[in-house]
């Protein structure tokens, strides 16, 4: 971005967005966001600007800007992403004979448990996503990184929000997962821990379309 103020006021308006501080169907003003951030409205005009190119909100003319919803088919091709992302790092470990880092999967874990306690959602995710994110950089494919990068906020955003709209659905299936996950690992058993991971889609995809999501 050209100034620090342009930088700052982008990555605070995401971090607000991710973290669902703004839900879907938030309309939000340029200048209520200028106050509170407390700059001018030029640099916060080029941050919404850079949130629009990534689909995270759109401006509706003379009214504000609106928090976009991630739908769920979005959300379902994402997770497809990340899940087919890790199967393959693990094949990859396998052949390759690679060590996956199992004490930052232990960390990761150990966070997303004590964040499912406190019930700090965002922190739950943002854990989960990167348990996952860490097989993925085992085999130091540069563009897979890229592509997580790509995705995260939005996936980030979808879930986070979601529970919080919805607060009865429990996060806890990803986090069962990642401990099986985890623990075959930790055996060396890949064949267990890659149907872990793909037991995550199965069962989030068999909730959605047992709720109507998709």
């Amino acid at each position: 971005m050209s100034s620090s103020l342009e930088s700052r006021a982008y990555q605070e308006l995401r971090r607000r967005i991710i973290s669902a501080e703004y839900l879907p169907g938030a309309l939000l003003s340029e200048n209520d966001l200028a106050e509170q951030l407390q700059m001018s409205r030029t640099p916060i005009r080029a941050a919404i600007n850079l949130l629009m190119t990534e689909g995270f909100v759109e401006s509706l003319r003379g009214r504000g800007v609106l928090v976009k919803d991630i739908t769920f088919r979005e959300y379902g091709e994402m997770l497809e992403t990340f899940i087919s992302l890790q199967i393959y790092a693990l094949d990859t470990v396998g052949r390759r004979k690679l060590d996956i880092d199992l004490d930052t999967l232990r960390d990761h874990l150990e966070k997303s448990e004590a964040a499912m306690v406190s019930l700090d959602i965002p922190a739950y995710y943002e854990n989960s996503f990167s348990f996952g994110e860490t097989i993925v950089r085992t085999i130091h494919n540069d563009h897979m990184m890229k592509v997580l990068g790509q995705i995260r906020g939005k996936y980030m955003f979808k879930m986070v929000s979601f529970r919080k709209m919805y607060p009865q659905y429990k996060p806890h299936k990803s986090q069962e997962s990642n401990r099986l996950i985890y623990e075959a690992l930790l055996l060396g058993d890949l064949t267990t821990a890659k149907a872990a991971v793909l037991e995550i889609y199965t069962s989030s995809y068999e909730q959605m379309k047992l709720n109507g999501m998709m």
